[in-house]
């Protein structure tokens, strides 16, 4: 077992990637931040000068940021996670990272955990941080006005029924989305181990072909079973007519979640078993 992880290897190995590109992680934050904080402070001087004008506040505000930011976090996180090869795009790099004294399974650990957990924890580092600035600015620009952070309570209902009310997602359609995302991220992971170099593009043309493909195959067999299309209209107009209480609609999500989340662990265990093999066959 020692052979395969020791703690001890582990962290050393975390303490070297980060030492090694902590310049890049470095600007990669900065630029999150950045974004983040003129996304913020656009919408919120807008919002104001609103405010200020009409003298009304509206309590939507809060949300439509929070969909922003629900949005960033998602675009940031599958650009990040395509970054998972990172140490090992170029011919210097592959040599000195398949020569340290460490097993497959924890440079991969260390390359997930960096990808996924540091970057969840980051991001709210900086979303806090550019909400901290866009409060200082906006209480300095309109002193008569209530300047607040981010209602991050806001954005998951505490109640299972569908009905929004001040909240952004229901609970049900939130773990959903986050299934979703971690689903996204997977795929991202496992493109980078077949594409080192433009990771995110060529993973993201390559899923807009399967996805256009499955579309055709949809389109073929419809018309192969229907004729035409009228006749597979009528048969979910027919499904529609079914009822569904609540109490389905909040099964069939966790259902999906659960799928999405077994499909979540397999690209990321199909991922481990690329990287090592893609190491194997580059060291020989």
């Amino acid at each position: 077992m020692g052979n395969i992880f020791n703690i001890k290897r582990f962290g050393l190995v975390i303490r070297k990637d980060i030492m090694e590109e902590w310049k890049r992680y470095t600007l990669m934050f900065l630029t999150m931040l950045g974004l983040i904080a003129i996304m913020l402070i656009y919408s919120y001087l807008d919002y104001y000068d609103d405010v200020k004008t009409t003298g009304n506040y509206q309590s939507s505000i809060n949300n439509e940021v929070l969909v922003y930011l629900s949005l960033m976090f998602c675009g940031f996180g599958l650009i990040f996670a395509s970054t998972f090869m990172h140490p090992m795009n170029s011919k210097l790099k592959k040599i000195t990272y398949l020569v340290s004294p460490s097993s497959n399974l924890e440079k991969f650990l260390t390359r997930w955990i960096i990808v996924t957990i540091v970057y969840i924890i980051s991001f709210f580092i900086a979303m806090w941080v550019a909400d901290a600035l866009r409060v200082v600015i906006c209480a300095a620009r309109y002193p008569d006005l209530d300047v607040a952070f981010v209602d991050l309570t806001k954005l998951v209902s505490p109640y299972e029924d569908f009905n929004l009310r001040d909240y952004v997602f229901p609970k049900y359609i939130f773990i959903m989305f986050v299934n979703l995302y971690l689903l996204f991220q997977s795929l991202c992971i496992l493109g980078s181990t077949f594409w080192e170099k433009s990771s995110f593009i060529k993973t993201f043309t390559a899923g807009a072909l399967i996805f256009l493909a499955y579309i055709l195959i949809c389109r073929w067999a419809i018309l192969l079973s229907y004729g035409n299309f009228e006749g597979f209209q009528n048969v979910l107009n027919s499904l529609e007519s079914i009822h569904f209480n609540k109490s389905n609609e909040k099964d069939a999500l966790i259902f999906i979640s659960y799928v999405m989340s077994f499909f979540t662990l397999s690209f990321w265990t199909l991922a481990f078993f690329r990287f090592r093999e893609s190491e194997i066959i580059k060291r020989f």
